[in-house]
């Protein structure tokens, strides 16, 4: 799989934010999905988080579509 500069990926935060969908706190050192083109870090917990996991772990299995 091809990895660009501005892909989605997890990551561990580097300082304490917000989650712009959830509300949630974000801690420095908590599992995040950060967004590069956004520039939004989302909680592990919420929607964006978990469709955008939901996709790469299809994408790692060589799955074309994981909603069908």
């Amino acid at each position: 799989m091809s990895r660009y500069t501005q892909d989605p990926r997890t990551m561990r935060a580097k300082f304490d934010s917000m989650c712009p969908e959830t509300g949630k706190a974000i801690r420095k050192g908590d599992e995040i999905v950060y967004f590069p083109r956004e520039r939004k870090a989302y909680h592990i917990d919420s929607e964006s988080a978990r469709a955008w996991l939901s996709q790469a772990n299809a994408d790692a299995m060589c799955l074309g579509d994981a909603n069908w």
